[in-house]
């Protein structure tokens, strides 16, 4: 579900707030670091001295006053704007008949608002694909939602995923595009994290990290593979998202491929980096890995693994994560913190902490800020100011709410 938008240094001329899981989703209201060029090695000293920040105003929380207990669901989530005048946004589904499809909503609020309000809805009673995750990605003060629709959802049905791309401000024109790489198509979508990366006004780069399955469409046999892709766009922010060539794939390639049993769950990212979440079936552990996808082929590293569940304590078995959100380091030399979100039924925030230049890692590990442990499904925040900022993550008690929070930090530091 919870990805990111990440301006780099080279967009602070003319750059705003952005957002990302995510999935996984993840945002932030200014700018990312650029990525370290340093090779990772081996030492595992696990070190941070970054402290939380000291946040003593009350945590503020949205409602969507429509939602309905036991059968709605909140699938993604994304920030705009900054801190103090954030603007969220979220996606919702409800289940209409078996497989006849679902409605969908997104809904938005710009505090000091509190109240999310439904900007559009997306009938999908004649569609068996759903949509799975969002995030949203900004430019000029103008918010771009980003959707992932299913290609497979229902058993027999094959068509490739599709990202769905529209302005919050004129949500009746959408862009699609379809992730088909030759013979590989995305199939389910487990989540997407998108960025605006660089450009200008009527040539804006942007890039979408894909997590979830693929299929192979030629030989035999064919094959199902869990992937982490990267999609690269090209978007006219001066024209309508439905004109011609206003939004643009310019490539889509392979960064990770799982084997077929394995499962990816989450993804987030920013520039080149990316971090995921898969399950390996051969080994029985919940791997959080990092690739940097500007080598070929990217440079891939495991951050921790576990035959438990970070989510339950001592319990052998396949975490369920839902959303994924990063917070960069300030500096090339700081830790990258990794967020995660499972269900409602496993609630809390998992927190995981990497050193890019020095292969450093801190591993998985359940939030203990007791603020954090109501957490669930979808989890986005400001990712450019290092951690003791906001997050936005559901309320786990189903009761429709995002509830703020601060990033906490490693239970280990």
């Amino acid at each position: 579900m919870n990805t990111s938008l990440i301006f780099r240094t080279s967009l602070l001329a003319f750059s705003v707030s952005l957002v990302a899981c995510g999935g996984g989703s993840g945002g932030s209201s200014n700018t990312a670091q650029e990525p370290s060029d340093n090779t990772p090695s081996d030492n595992t000293d696990n070190t941070d001295n970054t402290d939380n920040t000291d946040n003593t105003d009350t945590p503020v929380v949205l409602s969507d006053t429509t939602w309905s207990a036991g059968t709605d669901r909140v699938l993604g989530l994304g920030f705009n704007g900054n801190s103090e005048t954030p603007e969220i946004t979220m996606m919702k589904g409800a289940p209409v008949s078996g497989q006849d499809g679902d409605v969908f909503s997104i809904r938005s609020v710009t505090y000091p608002a509190t109240e999310l309000s439904e900007i559009k809805n997306i009938d999908n009673l004649t569609d068996r694909r759903d949509f799975q995750d969002m995030d949203v990605i900004s430019h000029n003060n103008e918010s771009y939602v980003v959707a992932c629709q299913d290609g497979s959802d229902t058993t027999g049905y094959t068509s490739a995923v599709s990202l769905h791309i529209f302005k919050v401000s004129d949500t009746g024109k959408v862009a699609e595009l379809d992730l088909i790489d030759g013979s590989i198509e995305a199939r389910e979508c487990s989540g997407i994290s998108a960025e605006f990366t660089q450009g200008t006004n009527e040539a804006m780069g942007a890039t979408v990290y894909y997590g979830g399955d693929t299929m192979t469409t030629s030989g035999s046999p064919q094959y199902r593979y869990p992937r982490i892709m990267k999609v690269e766009i090209t978007i006219d922010t001066t024209v309508d998202v439905d004109a011609t060539d206003a939004v643009v794939m310019d490539s889509l390639t392979t960064v990770v491929r799982g084997d077929i049993n394995d499962h990816i769950s989450g993804v987030t990212g920013f520039g080149d980096h990316v971090y995921y979440a898969q399950y390996d079936d051969s080994e029985g552990t919940n791997n959080l890995g990092y690739a940097n996808s500007a080598s070929s082929p990217a440079t891939v590293r495991n951050v921790d693994w576990s035959a438990n569940d970070p989510f339950v304590t001592g319990v052998a078995q396949q975490m369920l994560v839902k959303d994924m959100f990063v917070i960069p380091g300030t500096t090339t030399t700081d830790f990258d913190h990794i967020y995660m979100v499972s269900d409602s039924d496993a609630s809390g925030i998992v927190v995981a902490g990497y050193r890019r230049d020095m292969n450093l890692k801190q591993p998985m590990a359940l939030s203990d800020d007791a603020a954090t442990e109501n957490c669930s499904d979808v989890l986005i925040g400001v990712s450019d100011q290092g951690i003791g900022q906001k997050l936005w993550c559901h309320d786990a008690t189903d009761s429709g709410n995002i509830i703020e929070v601060y990033s906490p930090v490693h239970p280990g530091s």
